[in-house]
């Protein structure tokens, strides 16, 4: 018989140790954007913007904590509107997701 609390457990566990980039706001944005990510332990953390062509336009790091966190991504930091990819990199793993600035 199959035991459905320990495969959600099993699940559980399985994601809260991998990184998480979750879904910016405001996404399209103009101005600035919160970039929210989730660590399962605290790491230092890469954050590259590329362009559509693959180019790295923006690079953020640092330290953060285990759990929720955010970076402030500006227009400053990218300069051209566009659709990019929003990369991170953990000791964890990576993740991605498209921003769109107008």
């Amino acid at each position: 018989m199959f035991n459905y609390q320990a495969q959600i457990q099993a699940d559980t566990a399985t994601i809260d140790q991998r990184v998480s980039l979750l879904p910016n706001s405001p996404n399209p944005f103009i101005e600035m954007t919160l970039l929210w990510f989730r660590l399962p332990e605290a790491a230092d953390v890469t954050l590259r913007v590329l362009d559509s062509h693959g180019h790295v336009v923006s690079t953020k790091s640092g330290r953060f904590a285990k759990g929720e966190n955010h970076l402030v991504l500006k227009r400053a930091d990218i300069r051209e509107p566009g659709i990019y990819l929003c990369r991170i990199e953990t000791p964890f793993g990576s993740a991605g997701r498209r921003l769109v600035m107008y």
